[in-house]
């Protein structure tokens, strides 16, 4: 899976990270999906760059993207972009659709956790591999804390979880520590007390691996497009994933990022 791989390849030294992550790039198709199967969500925070909105993807054009995705062997999927992923109607089946179109597909959900006591015990008998839970104050049941163990990380924000809470949750097995993000510019981190750094920065390697599709189709060079700001096409009949991997437009984001320049979003 995409996010355990990358886990393990940080820690090793650079020459060796940098040929392990080339190794891994596929030119022809991506590696890993964002997929929104919903934009609805069920909590309003300070630090999310989305609008309110309710939309949801239509089912049969998730399951066109994901037919597509498996002519081209086992693939990783995240099911989630700005939403939160326990709202979409079609939550299990999507879940089941993926592992059956091919058993080696892995699949990752990053969820508020408001909706895990209701999903616990499928999300575990589905398989789903990875659960990222954005910590927010809940009161799991026995079946999620027990999923949590299983298959969970904890994500904690250094500005907005409270210090109990991380000496509760750091307890975990799987722990992950993070400051807000600022998406682009969209989000003002400022406010949070964190100051923009010039420091060098290594080409996005969402450009090489892992594309988003918005819940209406369109596809954009990363997770952290709130706005569409770099869509290049719309997923239909005339213009899929494996057109947008090899697109010029994408290409030349590539050559940019190489040449360091980060424009638009980056």
């Amino acid at each position: 899976m995409l996010t355990k791989w990358t886990g393990i390849a940080k820690k090793l030294p650079s020459p060796l990270y940098k040929v392990l992550a080339q190794s891994y790039v596929d030119l022809q198709f991506p590696r890993h999906i964002f997929i929104e199967t919903t934009a609805n969500c069920n909590l309003s925070c300070e630090y999310c760059p989305r609008e309110k909105r309710k939309e949801d993807m239509d089912f049969e054009l998730f399951k066109q993207i994901i037919d597509e995705c498996s002519q081209y062997g086992p693939r990783s999927f995240s099911l989630h972009l700005f939403g939160e992923p326990l709202l979409y109607p079609h939550i299990l089946d999507a879940i089941s659709y993926i592992k059956k179109k091919q058993k080696r597909n892995t699949i990752l959900l990053t969820t508020n956790g408001t909706l895990l006591n209701k999903f616990a015990d499928e999300l575990d008998s589905l398989g789903v591999d990875r659960i990222i839970w954005s910590f927010r104050r809940n009161n799991f049941n026995d079946a999620s804390i027990q999923l949590l163990r299983k298959r969970g990380i904890i994500r904690l924000l250094i500005e907005e979880t409270p210090k109990e809470e991380f000496e509760r949750w750091s307890k975990f097995p799987r722990v992950e520590i993070k400051h807000l993000h600022n998406y682009g510019g969209q989000i003002d981190t400022a406010k949070w007390g964190l100051k923009e750094t010039e420091e060098f920065r290594y080409p996005c390697y969402h450009l090489w691996l892992a594309p988003a599709i918005r819940w209406n189709g369109d596809i954009t060079i990363c997770c952290n497009d709130a706005s569409g700001v770099e869509v290049s096409g719309r997923y239909d009949g005339g213009f899929n994933l494996h057109a947008y991997w090899n697109s010029r437009h994408l290409r030349g984001i590539r050559e940019s990022h190489l040449r360091g320049e980060y424009k638009g979003l980056c």
